[in-house]
């Protein structure tokens, strides 16, 4: 729950100079309009100094950002794109299959999250800070919400099948040393083959030797 904040960071991470742009338009479109009779000079004023002030946050912020993925790997920076950022044309550039498996995927991205909080924190950006900076702006206040909700997928575009792909002999193994396949689905219908299978050989019908009680060292075995 600690790190919310750093994943909505990354994720606006591509848009935060628009975002600035888009908030100095605002300002300058409030001033020159000020003439209308909305309301008082000085709440319009007051509403342009606001404009400027997110604009200075998000550039602020954009510049602590730009520092950590400047300090990533190369590996770390298409972890980052891939999670976060899902700049099409930088994700083309990267080299696939990952040397890893699955669970060392979700280990790094976890340790390069953590990672960003503390450069973050570094450049003054901590929770507290962020809170008291954007605890109002609506973008980053609906980012947030959706992650919460556990609606982080829908957040970046849609993933392309072939997006990602991991070392086969990677993944994690059963406890007799085979592997089974990563896809849950699959995982489950292949342990309930291996279940079903063992349950015929030890209730086979007839006068088979485990049903029967026999003696054979093979039936034994195989029971057992």
């Amino acid at each position: 729950m600690a790190y919310e904040y750093v994943k909505v960071i990354l994720y606006a991470y591509p848009h935060l100079a628009a975002l600035a742009e888009a908030s100095g338009v605002a300002a300058r479109n409030r001033a020159l309009l000020s003439f209308r009779p909305h309301r008082d000079a000085l709440e319009e004023m007051e509403c342009v100094v606001q404009e400027l002030a997110v604009r200075s946050r998000l550039l602020r912020l954009r510049a602590a950002a730009d520092a950590f993925v400047a300090g990533c790997s190369e590996e770390e920076r298409f972890l980052l794109e891939y999670r976060y950022f899902r700049r099409r044309k930088k994700l083309c550039e990267g080299r696939l299959p990952l040397p890893w498996s699955e669970r060392t995927y979700y280990r790094r991205q976890s340790a390069l999250l953590k990672r960003a909080a503390c450069s973050l924190a570094s450049y003054g950006w901590t929770r507290e800070e962020y809170d008291a900076a954007f605890s109002g702006y609506s973008p980053f206040v609906r980012l947030l919400r959706a992650i919460c909700d556990g609606r982080e997928s829908a957040v970046t575009a849609r993933r392309e099948a072939c997006g990602l792909a991991f070392a086969p002999a990677q993944n994690s193994c059963c406890s007799r040393g085979g592997f089974l396949p990563r896809s849950k689905m699959t995982a489950t219908a292949t342990a309930a083959t291996q279940a079903s299978t063992m349950t015929a050989i030890c209730t086979a019908p007839g006068d088979s030797p485990c049903a029967a009680g026999g003696v054979s060292s093979t039936a034994e075995v195989s029971c057992r």
